[in-house]
């Protein structure tokens, strides 16, 4: 019984004395966050979460149109909020789950017939700050330019 007691005590004293000594080790650079990426496509609607074309003028009477984002980084289930602008008027702010590094999403506006000329959409990461801004216009006819005639 003795020598079981000798043996429990010397590995618990060797036990302790690796967990106290102390060992030389290189610093660690410290890994910096690469943080969110996002790619958007503006388009006409999303199939099996792609986007089905993609577009950045919208005709006159559209009714609809739709941000499709791959959102990839995210290391913890977090967010992005998608803000709608109309000519500098926010018109929705809409906010969407990440759930993993890799993840599509997509946002869509309807449009009233009034809502034509340029239009924004800011991708905001969960703190607020702009991961992409994407333009496109409704309802915006270029002008043709009309031909001098000589006299």
């Amino acid at each position: 019984m003795c020598r079981v007691v000798v043996i429990v005590l010397c590995v618990i004293v060797v036990a302790c004395g690796s967990l106290f000594a102390q060992t030389e080790t290189e610093p660690v650079a410290p890994v910096e966050p690469v943080g969110l990426m996002v790619e958007t496509q503006m388009c006409t609607g999303v199939a099996e979460r792609m986007p089905v074309d993609s577009v950045s003028d919208f005709p006159v009477g559209t009714e609809q149109v739709y941000l499709w984002c791959h959102v990839t980084g995210a290391t913890d289930s977090t967010s992005i909020t998608m803000v709608w602008s109309n000519e500098g008027e926010e018109r929705a702010t809409v906010e969407f789950p990440v759930k993993s590094p890799s993840w599509r999403t997509w946002g869509s506006k309807k449009l009233l017939p009034s809502w034509t000329g340029n239009w924004g959409v800011k991708i905001l990461d969960s703190q607020g700050e702009i991961l992409k801004a994407v333009n496109f216009t409704v309802g915006v006819v270029e002008k043709k330019e009309t031909p001098v005639r000589n006299q």
